[in-house]
C-alpha cells in the first residue's frame, strides 16, 4: 500500500492517493489523536484537520519517510497546536471562575464513576496525566505499533531517546494505574504490563470525512 500511495503522489494523482491514505490510516490516526487530547469529539475535528493539511502538503511530499510516519507527524503537530490553544483557554477561564464551575472532564470525575469505568477509560485518563512527550511515545509504540526508528523520526529525536521516552511513559503509567486497578505482586507484574499495553492499543477512534478536491 505504501508503494502504491507513493507512486500516485509522484504521478500527481493526489486525489486517489489521499483516498487510499484515508482508507489505510484514518482509523489509527484517529485513535492517536484521541489518545493525545483525551476527547473523541475534539479528536474527530483534529483528524479532519490532519488530512486537510496532508492534502495541502501532498505536492511537496518527498519520500524521505513512509507515508504513514509523515501522516503521524502532521497529526502530532495538529494535536500539539490544539492543546496549546486549549490550555490558554483554560487559563483564561480559571481567572474568571477560580475554584468554581466544572473542570475539564478528562481529569476530574468522582471516585464512584472511576470505580464503574471500564479498564480502557481508566487507561485513557491515566494517559492524559502523562507529560505530552511521554504520552505520544507510548501511543506510537503500543497503539500505532511503530518501530523505535519510526517513533524517533516522527518525534525528531534519536532512537535511544525514543526508547527512553517509551520506557519512562510505561513506568509512569503503571504507577498511576496501580492504586486504581490493583497493587500487583511481583509474580503478577508481567501480566499487568501486558494488560495495560493491550488497553492502550484498543482505542476506538473518530470517523473521518474525506476532504474533496477544491475544499
Amino acid at each position: 500500500m505504501e508503494i502504491k500511495i507513493t507512486t500516485l503522489i509522484e504521478d500527481g494523482n493526489h486525489e486517489r492517493a489521499l483516498s487510499l491514505m484515508t482508507d489505510a490510516y484514518a482509523k489509527q490516526i484517529g485513535r492517536f489523536c484521541t489518545g493525545l487530547v483525551g476527547s473523541p469529539s475534539e479528536a474527530e475535528d483534529l483528524l479532519q484537520e490532519t488530512f486537510i493539511q496532508a492534502w495541502t502538503a501532498l505536492p511537496h511530499y518527498r519520500a524521505e519517510s513512509s507515508v504513514r510516519a509523515w501522516l503521524y507527524g502532521i497529526a502530532r503537530k495538529v494535536c500539539a497546536s490544539h492543546l496549546r490553544k486549549r490550555d490558554r483557554r483554560s487559563t483564561l477561564l480559571r481567572r474568571f471562575f477560580s475554584g468554581g464551575g466544572e473542570e475539564d472532564t478528562t481529569t476530574g470525575e468522582g471516585a464512584d464513576r472511576v470505580a464503574r469505568s471500564e479498564t480502557r477509560t481508566i487507561i485513557n485518563r491515566a494517559l492524559m496525566r502523562l507529560k505530552p512527550k511521554l504520552r505520544e511515545a507510548v501511543l506510537l509504540q503500543y497503539q500505532a505499533e511503530m518501530q523505535t526508528s519510526e517513533i524517533a523520526e516522527i518525534l525528531g529525536i534519536s532512537p535511544a531517546n525514543a526508547r527512553k521516552r517509551v520506557s519512562l511513559g510505561i513506568g509512569e503509567l503503571r504507577e498511576l494505574l496501580r492504586p486504581v486497578l490493583m497493587e500487583p505482586t511481583k509474580d503478577d507484574k508481567g501480566a499487568c504490563e501486558n494488560e495495560n499495553e493491550e488497553s492502550v492499543q484498543a482505542y476506538s477512534g473518530p470517523r473521518l470525512v474525506k476532504p474533496r478536491e477544491g475544499d
